[in-house]
């Protein structure tokens, strides 16, 4: 049985918001919310660092990391429990969603989300554009909403917009029940966390620390299981950067997922097709 899930390198984060704005365009998310957040370890606010500026000829100890933040679509969520009208589902696939025709606005969901990953429509929703943006209807007044997974364009067999927005390749989806997937492959390869572990709530997100791994294999607008033509996974052929680094040992001239020179990680458009 499918069961997503989504594995963020935090080593190659580099706080850009991307994925905050793709999500909030993709997901009509209203003004004043945000399902997805990427949070400054260290700091007192966005953007700053921790530790302190060099002084008297030293080194200084500054530092940048980044916690990207959303729904965990938990295995075990407690919003799914204490939802008193289960409008908190589990699909079959394993995303969590919210049907909004029957939440009844009681945020018991929010107090039970250690991830602080809910918002609530407090006030009449407002969009700007006023019509809306992306391809998901408006939440109404008194519900509370998150992030899908872009549900919608997953069933659609595409990533979820984060995803295909992250210019540093940052972030992998993926079936996480499936041992040949991308996803799967990262999390055994890679040492990778959950947050809160000690909840018991088992989070479908695994972020992956300390070592940087090649990234993103598909710079694609489409899922991997779309992509019969290309191997997920590679020991240094010709799909996806051999190395850590990103280094490709092959002389082929550059393959459509390796990096050349100081070249950024490129993301092309997205084609025809499920995206607005």
């Amino acid at each position: 049985m499918t069961n997503y899930g989504l594995v963020i390198d935090q080593e190659r984060c580099i706080g850009c918001q991307a994925c905050a704005v793709s999500c909030k365009q993709e997901n009509n998310v209203p003004m004043g919310q945000f399902w997805n957040r990427v949070l400054t370890e260290g700091g007192d606010k966005i953007d700053t660092p921790s530790g302190g500026y060099p002084e008297d000829g030293g080194s200084g100890s500054l530092d940048m990391e980044y916690q990207p933040t959303a729904c965990q679509h938990c295995e075990n969520a407690p919003c799914v429990k204490v939802c008193p009208v289960n409008a908190t589902y589990t699909r079959d696939d394993g995303i969590v969603e919210i049907d909004y025709d029957k939440c009844i606005g009681c945020r018991y969901c929010m107090a039970a989300c250690p991830y602080n990953a809910r918002v609530f429509n407090w006030d009449e929703p407002e969009q700007m554009p006023e019509e809306g943006t992306g391809d998901v209807a408006a939440r109404p007044q008194g519900v509370v909403e998150k992030c899908t997974f872009c549900s919608h364009r997953v069933d659609e067999g595409l990533d979820p917009a984060c995803v295909v927005n992250c210019p540093a390749d940052a972030r992998i989806f993926g079936d996480l029940d499936d041992e040949g997937s991308t996803v799967s492959k990262y999390i055994n390869e890679y040492e990778t966390d959950q947050l809160l572990e000690d909840r018991g709530t088992n989070p479908k997100t695994h972020y992956l620390s300390g070592e940087m791994s090649p990234g993103r294999p598909q710079t694609s607008d489409k899922m991997e299981s779309e992509l019969d033509d290309v191997s997920p996974w590679s020991d240094g052929a010709e799909d996806v950067p051999s190395d850590a680094d990103g280094s490709d040992s092959s002389d082929s001239g550059g393959s459509p997922h390796s990096i050349e020179g100081d070249a950024a990680p490129h993301v092309p458009a997205v084609g025809s097709g499920g995206d607005d």
